[in-house]
């Protein structure tokens, strides 16, 4: 009988390496605060949009809490993708979106 070894998954869940360009398909930026409330962003498509939105995003929130509102205060965006077994996983977390 033939023995076989799957070859250890070096991209963290994905099948390849993830870059601002890498096509993530349906993605999705999440907001979160440091006390880990969350609050979904917007559909992406890869790493470059996610960053470009997320700035955009901040610069939103802050706008709000100048005006008086209480927006959640992100402590780090993350960009959630489906991976290689199906699974949702994390693709990247963007902790500074400022300009």
């Amino acid at each position: 009988m033939k023995t076989t070894t799957k070859k250890q998954n070096q991209y963290n869940g994905f099948a390849v390496e993830i870059t601002d360009a890498t096509d993530l398909g349906l993605a999705m930026l999440i907001a979160e605060s440091e006390d880990g409330q969350y609050e979904p962003v917007a559909v992406v498509a890869n790493v470059g949009e996610a960053r470009e939105t997320a700035i955009d995003d901040m610069s939103s929130r802050m706008r709000r809490l100048e005006h008086g509102e209480s927006p959640l205060c992100p402590y780090v965006y993350k960009v959630w993708a489906r991976g290689i077994d199906g699974e949702h996983r994390i693709a990247c977390e963007i902790k500074d979106a400022t300009r």
